[in-house]
C-alpha cells in the first residue's frame, strides 16, 4: 500500500478520476445524498490517498478553514473497509496537518454517526447536531 499527498494540480487524470469515482459512489450513491459533491474546495485542498496496485482505498482532504484547519470527504472504499484503514487514514492526515498547516485547531463537521471514531483521536464534540447535505453532522474540534 502507498500513500499518496498531493496538490490539485499535482493529481494526474486518472487518480482525479478515482477520487472523484470513490466520492460519488460513497456520499451520493451509497449515502443517497443528491449534492453537489465535486466543488471548488478541491483546488485548494490537498489530497491524501492510500492506494495499491493503482486502486484507491482510502481519501481524505484538507484545508484551511477561516481560523483553523478542516479536513472532509473521509472515505475508506468498500473493498477496503473493515481493516482498520480509516484509522490509518485519520492518522496520515494529522500527521499531513501537523507538517503542512499552521492551525493549532483542527475543525470539521463529522457525520453524527462517525462521532466516536473522531473522539478516539482526540476530537470533542462542540454544539447540537445539525443537518448537512440531508444527513446528521456535529462539529467537533481538535486543539493542537
Amino acid at each position: 500500500m502507498e500513500w499518496k499527498v498531493k496538490t490539485f494540480d499535482q493529481i494526474t487524470r486518472d487518480e482525479l478520476w478515482a477520487i472523484y469515482y470513490a466520492r460519488v459512489q460513497t456520499f451520493v450513491v451509497e449515502q443517497k445524498r443528491p449534492y453537489q459533491e465535486v466543488d471548488d474546495v478541491d483546488f485548494n485542498a490537498l489530497h491524501i490517498w492510500a492506494e495499491e496496485d493503482g486502486q484507491l482505498l482510502a481519501y481524505a482532504r484538507v484545508f484551511h478553514g477561516q481560523d483553523h484547519t478542516t479536513f472532509g470527504r473521509v472515505l475508506t472504499t468498500p473493498a477496503a473497509r473493515g481493516k482498520g484503514l480509516g484509522k490509518k487514514l485519520i492518522e496520515k492526515v494529522l500527521e499531513e496537518i501537523d507538517e503542512h498547516f499552521d492551525h493549532p485547531r483542527v475543525e470539521i463537521d463529522s457525520q453524527d454517526d462517525k462521532e466516536n471514531f473522531y473522539a478516539k483521536f482526540g476530537f470533542k464534540a462542540v454544539g447540537d447536531v445539525y443537518t448537512f447535505h440531508q444527513t446528521p453532522h456535529i462539529k467537533m474540534i481538535l486543539e493542537k
